[in-house]
């Protein structure tokens, strides 16, 4: 049995009865959804940007267009977040108390691929505002599985500024009938209801890809036919969704519990670089080489339509005639093509990137234009944590706010793990940790100087302060146990360079 079948009790409370069918053209015209229509065109216009729609025009020539706005989002989550990160749970408690719970966990994350996941979606995360992401019981895999949702899908029931603890998350759906085309989209409601918590199901069809639509039976489509109008989760304390809110705060609404994106307030200087661009790369292509010739070295070709005679020069003849009784000084070439102003150009766009750099809150320098593209720089891990550098501020308060996400989602998971009953058996019976005994430990690879690190641990083993196993531990990046056994491999495999032999390596000695 499902948890979605395992919770339910009461039908019907929190529902809305589909009733007559009263077409709905967008989700925010829906009655429980009070969020500001403002605050979803900003999110689709930012959408717009991170896809590289931001730079085109009406006329016949296609603008040149770099989407700076996707290399922005996609820098911060390169350094914000990678398969490295460890993710522990009562690491601190000698007990062992949490080592169920913390064992539980990681393996519906491995069968997830979660921190993967987490990698990508990021990506569009920072630059839309936010990510969510509910896990669920999967009745045909027979495991916890993951859905995960952008902003343009997530709709908060309460305008509270702080944690969100009821929303809406839509779910889209196409499907063809014949010649018809249907979009289908699921409304999925998380209320809490007289201090219960309540997941309600409603489904609409539209053959609008823009248009909400009527509701209609669950049933209409397959895969949501199992599922109940409405159902309570008994013995569930805190919501089964959690949301990952970019850190600052949200000045473009500021009533909206909604994060803003990373490049929101500077999409003006997004436009101006790639006019910039696009200006550079006009004059290259109307930079071609131009010259002008006298008449009387021009060649008549006649026009078959209107019989005109047309004067053109032959780009393939290495030497002409000159024509008797005219003056040969006349007869002159003269080269109209202009220079092409490189380094104005290199130089007016690396100062929007300064700009922009500033803006988003970026080291300077991170991005780099050539005059054949613009890469983002890599600096060496000195350079990156020097004088606080500004990336390395911002990933910080980003971390912090992917730290509280991550806690959350392992509460979600717990809450759903003990409400999940299988053959008469529960997902989950151990102990819940506390939020505070779950911690991140986040690969901060880009920002160390391996060598440095290697050097550091080195002299703190030579100078006896360290054992020579947990060194090779920190610097190999390896679990204790391994490192133990590299160690004493490392200690067989020393020769005397005077005898010739294998020192005694003390491996009768050494204790596990």
């Amino acid at each position: 049995m499902s948890f979605w079948q395992s919770i339910k009790r009461v039908f019907g409370k929190g529902a809305v009865a589909i009733g007559a069918k009263k077409e709905l053209q967008s989700i925010l015209d829906h009655p429980k959804i009070q969020m500001s229509r403002e605050e979803y065109d900003r999110i689709q216009n930012s959408l717009l940007y991170y896809q590289g729609y931001t730079h085109c025009n009406s006329d016949q020539r296609a603008k040149a267009n770099i989407n700076m706005a996707r290399k922005v989002a996609s820098e911060y989550a390169k350094v914000m977040f990678n398969e490295q990160a460890e993710i522990t749970i009562g690491k601190e408690d000698k007990s062992n108390k949490y080592d169920e719970v913390s064992a539980w966990i990681e393996s519906v994350f491995q069968k997830n691929d979660f921190k993967r996941n987490l990698s990508k979606y990021l990506e569009p995360a920072m630059a839309l505002g936010g990510l969510v992401v509910r896990p669920y019981f999967n009745d045909q895999s027979g495991k916890i599985e993951f859905s995960w949702a952008l902003p343009d899908a997530f709709f908060p029931l309460e305008s509270s500024t702080n944690k969100i603890s009821q929303c809406a998350i839509a779910f889209k759906t196409i499907k063809t009938e014949g010649s018809k085309t249907f979009f289908y989209t699921l409304l999925e409601f998380h209320e809490w209801i007289d201090g219960e918590y309540w997941i309600s199901n409603e489904l609409y069809e539209s053959e609008k890809h823009s248009v909400l639509g009527v509701q209609v039976s669950l049933k209409t489509l397959e895969q949501y036919s199992e599922l109940e109008p409405s159902a309570r989760g008994e013995e569930i304390d805190r919501p089964i969704f959690s949301y990952f809110k970019t850190a600052g705060f949200n000045n473009i609404h500021p009533y909206s519990p909604l994060g803003v994106g990373v490049y929101d307030n500077c999409k003006q200087t997004l436009d101006r670089l790639n006019t910039a661009l696009d200006a550079f790369d006009h004059e290259i292509d109307v930079g071609k080489r131009r010259a002008a010739f006298p008449e009387s070295m021009l060649n008549g070709i006649p026009d078959k339509s209107t019989g005109e005679i047309r004067l053109t020069f032959d780009k393939d003849d290495d030497f002409y005639v000159i024509v008797p009784g005219t003056n040969p000084d006349e007869f002159k070439i003269t080269d109209l093509t202009q220079d092409i102003r490189t380094e104005q150009y290199i130089g007016a766009i690396n100062h929007r990137l300064r700009l922009l750099e500033m803006e988003v809150g970026l080291s300077t320098g991170t991005f780099v234009f050539d005059g054949q593209g613009i890469r983002s720089t890599n600096k060496t891990a000195t350079e990156v944590i020097s004088e606080n550098s500004q990336t390395y501020q911002s990933r910080n308060q980003q971390t912090t706010e992917l730290e509280e996400f991550i806690r959350d989602v392992v509460l979600a998971l717990c809450e759903l793990g003990r409400a999940t009953e299988i053959d008469g058996k529960y997902l989950f019976i151990g102990e819940s940790p506390n939020r505070e005994e779950i911690g991140v430990n986040f690969d901060d690879g880009i920002f160390l100087d391996k060598k440095s690190e290697s050097d550091y641990y080195r002299e703190l083993k030579n100078d006896g302060l360290i054992p020579g196993w947990l060194a090779i531990s920190k610097i190999m990046k390896v679990p204790e146990n391994v490192a133990r056994k590299i160690y004493i491999q490392a200690q067989l495999d020393v020769v005397d360079e005077t005898t010739g032999k294998i020192r005694d390596s003390g491996f009768e000695d050494f204790e596990e």
